[in-house]
């Protein structure tokens, strides 16, 4: 019997530990597969997402590349806007509303890109390389040229 509880209770243990382990953000490959790209509220994710990931990028090229970094956080900047923009069009927001909103999302994307970021950084040495993020900035790299 207490063999069994052992058991079980590793089992469990094991179960957590690789919950903890996962990734905080689904990759946005992953996210936007099946969805209509057309709708708002994809659009909307989708802009907060690369705001996300460009502010997590300007902070990690900051002390190396200062005008990068000033470039990657007005990108980031831009795209908050636009999916504020989206939501007064199209889900009725106030302006005061969708701005807080869109801020407290993106702030959440980027706290766990940072998370994420550290996690790949102590496996490989690379806040970005052979991670999901290095994907969702391609993503997002194509949006800004679209623009």
């Amino acid at each position: 019997m207490k063999k069994k509880k052992l058991i079980l209770i590793t089992i469990i243990i094991m179960f957590l530990t690789n919950l903890v382990k996962a990734e905080q953000n689904i990759p946005l490959k992953e996210y936007l597969d099946g969805k209509d790209l057309d709708k708002g509220p994809t659009q909307i994710y989708l802009l907060k997402r690369c705001s996300a990931v460009y502010a997590y990028a300007s902070g990690i090229v900051l002390k190396s590349d200062a005008i990068s970094s000033k470039n990657f956080i007005e990108i980031s900047n831009n795209l908050l806007f636009k999916s504020v923009e989206l939501m007064v069009i199209d889900e009725n927001k106030k302006l005061e509303e969708a701005q807080k909103e869109a801020e407290k999302n993106r702030e959440e994307l980027f706290s766990n890109y940072i998370t994420d970021g550290k996690k790949n950084w102590e496996k490989n040495k690379s806040h970005f390389k052979g991670s999901y993020i290095s994907k969702d900035m391609a993503i997002c790299s194509k949006l800004i040229e679209e623009n």
